[in-house]
């Protein structure tokens, strides 16, 4: 029992003694011998009078693991054959154990500032002490490349060999120089770190592109996803920190998606409840963002990818269309029914909580930062009172709704089935008022298309030529033998060939000497025109003279329907006129 005592108690000192003398940061501590450390224990013991009594008696020899090892196995190994080690491991060969490594000034006066602080960044990472060797190396460069592995928590140059460190410097030395090479995910961690704290760049908006093109490089690559994780918060983090452009403050950020989606979202039910018919989606109604544009954000902001669905490339418009009537009627419903508006029933409602700038990182900055309000386009406000950050946001949840996806399945489903002609969907568990809504406006929606479709006049201007042969044909079959010998052989070709007659010369005013203004207006066409605006139009005379003046109203007409956007000659039976509302506009043209 002493002796498991003196053990016990020459274990505490030797604990003590390690706290107070030995672990003070060096390289020199790591490679000190064990039969150093075994005398050291002895020497404690002695002092402390561990040993105690009056008697002497035998005590086993305290024997390093080395020692007994080669006393246990040194019979065996006697009759061994000597063999060859086997070759080291891919990768691990070009590694240089690091007392061979040779260690730069630099180097060792970084490392000498852990030892004079006292710090213990051996357990943890100091940000203070990463801080001030981070500028102590700030242009430092190094060319002796490490082909092993690194990967700790929240890395430092504290947790670094030489070797390591060696290598990471070089890494940064290539990687200032636009030369992407690989590196250990740490390695790219402690570049981060820097950047935050500002080392290597001479103002915030370089190193807020420094951090874009570190994420740019590595972020896609196989294994760093944590990596782009983390910079798209820090450097949000750091726009906002730096007090950065706006335009700046949502790029990159994982809120950037669904915290804009949902800004669009409340934006457009703030504009609805401002109306008098709250229900009724109205694109000409302040503040209502486009209904295609309104859509994407829906999608956006929902865990139902409507993006995917088939209406949403082929019948946008349909989609659109209803997703908006649909949410309007979804506003007036909470409006009416619930005390709690639409958007903040799908997301939660404000808070503000005190928020950790670039949590999960390395940072230290030496002065305190001044008080400050930076809002995000989202609605995000970034707060700091005596250093102390806080972040109110307009609604507790920033993930995609499930009740929203939920919402837009049924309105991708009713349209499918309303339309026709896509793959059905299967319907999900939504509530009877939300489903009755759905159905009612989508129902809306289709009918109101197809009665716009019905009512549109459509005028084929290339198939008028064809339509006049065939009327003159049909007209030369009907006329009888007194009619067919009235009138002359070259009004048959005229008709037929639905261009203006070789025929004797019409009746026209007198001074009509030259051609009209109007393309596609001939001479006898404008002398038409000026018998009827001058009340001196005679049909038989032209009928006489082979001009069909049925064919040269629809020429007329069509000639001006560019001009005045309507029918200027009409018929009282078989006699025409000039439409009086265009009389001074068909002068017009004819001067």
């Amino acid at each position: 029992m002493e002796t498991i005592s003196a053990l016990l108690s020459a274990e505490h000192l030797f604990m003590r003694y390690t706290y107070e003398h030995v672990y003070v940061i060096s390289e020199e501590v790591w490679t000190m011998k064990v039969e150093k450390i075994v005398e050291l224990i002895l020497d404690a013991a002695r002092e402390s009078r561990v040993l105690s009594g009056g008697f002497y008696k035998d005590e086993p020899i305290i024997r390093t693991g080395k020692d007994a090892f080669r006393k246990r196995t040194a019979p065996q190994r006697a009759h061994r054959e000597p063999r060859t080690l086997p070759e080291p491991a891919a990768g691990l060969a070009d590694i240089v154990p690091e007392a061979a490594s040779p260690v730069p000034e630099r180097i060792a006066q970084m490392r000498a500032l852990a030892r004079r602080s006292q710090r213990w960044a051996f357990l943890y990472a100091d940000p203070k002490l990463f801080y001030e060797q981070a500028r102590f190396m700030e242009s430092y460069r190094d060319d002796a490349p490490y082909r092993g592995g690194f990967e700790r928590y929240y890395p430092t140059y504290e947790d670094m060999s030489t070797a390591q460190l060696r290598g990471y410097f070089t890494w940064r030395t290539r990687w200032r120089a636009d030369d992407e090479v690989e590196a250990p995910l740490s390695f790219l961690f402690v570049h981060a770190y820097e950047l935050l704290c500002g080392v290597g760049v001479a103002h915030a908006a370089e190193g807020y592109t420094a951090l874009g093109r570190l994420r740019a490089a590595y972020g896609q690559r196989a294994g760093n996803g944590a990596l782009d994780v983390y910079l798209a918060t820090w450097m949000r983090d750091y726009a906002v920190y730096h007090g950065l452009d706006a335009e700046l403050l949502g790029a990159g950020s994982p809120d950037a998606g669904p915290g804009h989606a949902i800004a669009v979202i409340d934006a457009a039910e703030h504009a609805l409840l401002g109306s008098s018919h709250p229900a009724r989606w109205d694109d000409a109604l302040p503040g209502l963002p486009e209904p295609g544009a309104f859509t994407r954000a829906l999608a956006a902001a929902s865990r139902y990818r409507l993006e995917r669905s088939k209406l949403f490339s082929e019948r946008f418009d349909e989609m659109a269309e209803c997703c908006c009537a649909v949410f309007a009627r979804m506003v007036d419903h909470c409006r009416r029914r619930r005390k709690r508006g639409f958007s903040e029933g799908l997301f939660g409602g404000e808070e503000t909580l005190p928020y950790a700038m670039f949590r999960s990182a390395v940072f230290f900055d030496p002065a305190p930062h001044p008080d400050a309000a930076v809002e995000l386009p989202d609605g995000t406000v970034f707060s700091c009172v005596h250093g102390r950050w806080a972040r109110s946001r307009p609604h507790r949840k920033d993930e995609p709704s499930a009740e929203l996806g939920n919402i837009l399945h049924e309105i991708d489903r009713v349209l499918r089935a309303q339309l026709g002609g896509f793959p059905e969907l299967k319907a999900r568990d939504v509530p009877t008022y939300v489903r009755t809504i759905v159905s009612e406006e989508v129902g809306a929606c289709v009918a109101r298309r197809a009665a716009a479709e019905a009512a549109r006049v459509r005028i084929d201007r290339t198939a008028l030529g064809s339509i006049r042969s065939a009327a003159a044909r049909t007209r030369e079959a009907l006329l009888v033998e007194e009619e067919r010998a009235a009138a002359p052989e070259p009004a048959l070709a005229s008709a037929l060939e639905v261009v203006p007659p070789a025929a004797p010369e019409p009746v026209q005013p007198a001074e009509q000497t030259s051609a009209p203004a109007v393309a596609g207006l001939s001479a006898e066409d404008a002398a038409l025109l000026a018998s009827l605006l001058d009340g001196t139009f005679d049909q038989a005379d032209l009928l006489a003279h082979g001009v069909m003046v049925a064919l040269a109203a629809d020429r007329i007409n069509e000639a001006l329907f560019e001009l005045v956007g309507d029918t200027v000659i009409e018929f009282e039976g078989d006699v025409p006129r000039i439409v009086p509302d265009y009389a001074d506009d068909v002068r017009g043209a004819l001067a």
